[in-house]
């Protein structure tokens, strides 16, 4: 397979990160489709049975080093570049390796490249989406690594009430360091719990999940009664 010379130095340069980048052969994906809101992404099964994404890049004449380079900041490529502790985005680390190693690498079909990531990856994809100021993919639903705050619209709780009250708790923060609620789709949790796939937690951490019984005349008391528990 003849790659295009940008990515495979993007995959290079990975080689110091604790999830390296890959290359993966188209065919060992069974049951692709497209997506219903993106021509761009495909969904599919590795030879695994791990559900992927593929989100096309381009050709070798768009593939350019100057755009492989732009990519590479947008998707903050390759992770270990950004293993630094700067106050007031002490997390960001740990959001940004808990995120990208849901990144596998790429693949190329039809003259296209493709990046290839796990499912849970469109947690963080479709959730928090592309700061407007900056262009790079946020790892937060309410702060960027630039500086940028602004709340992502990419959910809901189906419920007008617990959205305002997670939407509240956002609004308060300062800093990207400040305690806030988001809302978790269900299926961004898995069988190993919460942190190997979308949020950083101590390890073997469990989620509590508490049922809560939200009424219309249900006031924000209700909520502080409500904790999480860890085993």
């Amino acid at each position: 397979m003849i790659v295009s010379a940008a990515i495979y130095d993007l995959i290079q340069s990975s080689s110091e990160s604790a999830h390296e980048l890959g290359w993966d052969d188209w065919e060992q994906i069974t049951n692709l489709e497209e997506s219903s809101q993106d021509d761009n992404i495909y969904y599919g099964c590795s030879m695994y049975d791990s559900p992927t994404w593929r989100i096309m890049l381009g050709n070798d004449e768009i593939c350019t080093p100057a755009f492989v380079s732009e990519f590479a900041r947008i998707y903050s490529l390759p992770t270990h570049t950004y293993n630094h502790d700067v106050s007031p985005f002490r997390r960001y680390t740990k959001w940004l390796s808990s995120r990208n190693k849901l990144i596998q690498g790429f693949t190329k079909h039809n003259g296209n490249y493709y990046m290839v990531a796990d499912k849970q990856f469109g947690c963080w994809y479709s959730l928090y989406g592309f700061c407007p100021a900056c262009g790079v993919l946020r790892c937060s639903p309410v702060w960027c690594i630039c500086g940028h705050k602004e709340l992502s619209n990419g959910w809901t709780s189906d419920n007008k009430q617990l959205d305002e009250f997670i939407k509240k708790s956002q609004l308060q923060t300062n800093s990207p360091n400040h305690a806030y609620l988001e809302w978790i789709p269900w299926d961004c949790i898995d069988d190993r719990g919460y942190q190997d796939g979308y949020l950083d937690l101590p390890i073997g951490a469990d989620i509590a999940l508490i049922p809560l019984k939200i009424m219309d005349e249900t006031d924000d008391s209700y909520y502080d009664k409500v904790t999480i528990k860890y085993k």
